[in-house]
């Protein structure tokens, strides 16, 4: 008897080529897989402006990194100051620091990092989180990326649209496709699970970002889709493969989705040379212990 379904992956849509640069951006699940990536020794960007959760918000800094126009007013209107610390609309806190001057270089280095790796990358992997967005209540319209502990009151909560992302994603890949045209672009939704909009908005939100998916993958060329998402509630489907918060997946569950991952995109060949690479680490990692 069968007491799980798991997933197969079926003849594969793209290869992935590990000698060739990528770029992951979104969710905390693209640092977990993107930390794997360059475990195995693959030149690997990972959010280099911080997690993003939303479509809108990643769509953003990447549209600043392609732009050809001066981005230091934009840059510069996303800056606030709480308890003295300042921080950016635009990215997480790893980009705050106690001065304005130091807050917009950062997100200046960032934002140029990112422009400048996807001239050369050979993937860009979008994880979207949540499709639940906070607009600045005094610039209506204006998402923020992190809300940096500021009270409610500053912000207007409300769910992106699946029309919404389709509009704005599916321009955004055609200038994607221009700046760098040989460069494809994956999709998935993050298995993260984000409780605080509760089971039922935690359940929609992603319903809509995996709608989105698939109707940007069915409309544009060299789009493809992973059920990273699927995958966790579907084939896992246990409370033992989430780590103790009961929100994240855990070690094996990433481990797995991983092994997934590269059983759809990478050859037999491509396999071996991340297992060599990930050896190659662990070899330049160890430290001998002198007696």
């Amino acid at each position: 008897m069968k007491f799980r379904t798991e997933y197969l992956p079926g003849k594969p849509e793209l290869y992935l080529d590990p000698t060739e640069p990528v770029i992951l951006l979104g969710s905390c699940f693209a640092d977990n897989i993107g930390r794997r990536m360059s475990l195995c020794r693959w030149d690997t960007l990972v959010n280099p402006c911080g997690t993003l959760y939303n479509p809108s918000s990643i769509s953003k800094i990447l549209r600043l990194a392609l732009s050809q126009d001066d981005i230091s007013e934009t840059i510069r209107e996303s800056v606030a100051c709480r308890d003295n610390l300042v921080v950016s609309w635009l990215m997480d806190s790893h980009a705050s620091t106690y001065s304005t001057v130091e807050t917009i270089r950062n997100v200046s280095q960032r934002v140029k990092s990112l422009s400048a790796y996807l001239r050369k990358a050979g993937t860009l992997i979008i994880t979207f989180g949540t499709a639940w967005v906070y607009e600045l209540r005094e610039t209506p319209g204006y998402i923020v990326s992190n809300c940096h502990k500021f009270s409610p009151d500053t912000f207007l909560r409300r769910r992106l649209k699946v029309c919404e992302i389709v509009e704005e994603w599916s321009e955004l890949l055609g200038v994607l496709g221009r700046y760098n045209p040989v460069m494809r672009v994956l999709f998935t939704v993050s298995p993260v699970r984000h409780l605080k909009d509760g089971f039922e908005g935690n359940s929609r939100s992603k319903a809509i970002l995996q709608l989105a998916c698939e109707e940007l993958c069915d409309t544009a060329g060299e789009v493809f889709y992973f059920p990273s998402y699927e995958i966790m509630n579907d084939d896992l489907r246990d409370y033992r493969y989430y780590a103790p918060d009961m929100v994240h997946p855990s070690e094996v569950a990433v481990e797995y989705i991983w092994e997934k991952f590269q059983q759809s995109y990478l050859s037999p060949e491509s396999q071996r040379m991340l297992k060599d690479g990930e050896r190659e680490t662990k070899r330049l990692n160890h430290r001998p212990i002198i007696s």
